[in-house]
């Protein structure tokens, strides 16, 4: 199986090689270029690697356009999707391989995550494995889009949503929007072979996703998907969320503000107890 890795670049000039040389084994790595100030397409041209190509936008798009035009021009059977301060671990390439021979059925699989700050590596992020519609919200995501894949025909028929006021948010409206079309995703394997780099752009920006999370719900059920009674619960689990990213960070009363924000359980007394002892997750 042919797999073509697509990288959105904007800005990541510091992150990028180690994310390509990463990818490199795969058929062909396809780095596009949004218009980067920093000039991502002149980097990646001066490496002059065969199986690597660079797709140049004139104008910045977004994340969801840049992900999509790579699409489009992907000759694998496969699309993975990396972002340029991510980066696959060594095997992973040849692993997915078996896990696409062994799940030829499917069109979706994707696999865990492992924290890591560009020097050690933390813990790994298993996620919930959805078993309904509703689980994309109340539980923790499963599915980062460093680590899916999928297959190209599907990718091209269901692009990512480009609308920026949205951005970052368009993998979780692909996920929902996929599971609300009756596909299922296969996780397949429990090791992690993505590293996901924190500090970086969402998990540092957690207030202006938190509302764009909110945002994508409304959809969610305008759209028929959710019902609208799942958005209490759904709001108590991104203040939880959003109350562990604090926390990880440093930023203890913050931390607990979220926790006590995020409704009254045992798991949250005891992290906002931690949080208030500074003591890190």
């Amino acid at each position: 199986m042919n797999i073509s890795v697509i990288i959105p670049c904007y800005a990541s000039e510091s992150t990028l090689r180690e994310a390509v040389v990463s990818a490199s084994a795969a058929h062909e790595v396809l780095v596009v270029d949004d218009a980067s100030p920093g000039g991502c397409a002149e980097l990646v041209a001066s490496w002059n690697w065969p199986n690597v190509r660079v797709i140049t936008h004139s104008e910045n798009l977004g994340l969801g356009a840049a992900r999509n035009t790579g699409v489009r021009e992907a000759t694998g059977d496969w699309v993975a999707f990396l972002d340029a301060d991510d980066c696959f671990e060594q095997t992973w390439h040849e692993h997915l391989q078996v896990a696409l021979a062994a799940h030829a059925e499917s069109a979706w699989l994707y696999h865990p995550v492992r924290e890591w700050d560009g020097t050690r590596l933390g813990r790994i992020r298993l996620g919930d494995h959805p078993t309904q519609i509703s689980d994309w919200v109340l539980k923790r995501p499963a599915v980062a889009p460093s680590a899916c894949t999928l297959r190209v025909d599907l990718a091209r028929s269901h692009p990512f949503d480009t609308a920026r006021s949205l951005q970052g948010t368009e993998d979780l409206e692909l996920w929902v929007r996929l599971w609300a079309e009756g596909l299922r995703p296969v996780r397949w394997t429990d090791e992690a072979f993505t590293r996901y780099r924190i500090g970086f752009g969402m998990s540092a920006e957690l207030d202006s996703h938190s509302t764009k999370i909110r945002l994508r719900w409304a959809q969610f059920v305008q759209r028929g998907w959710l019902p609208e009674a799942v958005l209490l619960a759904a709001e108590r689990e991104l203040l939880r969320q959003k109350a562990r990213s604090l926390h990880k960070a440093g930023r203890f009363f913050e931390a607990q503000k979220a926790y006590r924000m995020a409704g009254l359980s045992v798991q949250n007394v005891l992290l906002a107890a931690m949080a208030a002892a500074r003591v890190r997750l």
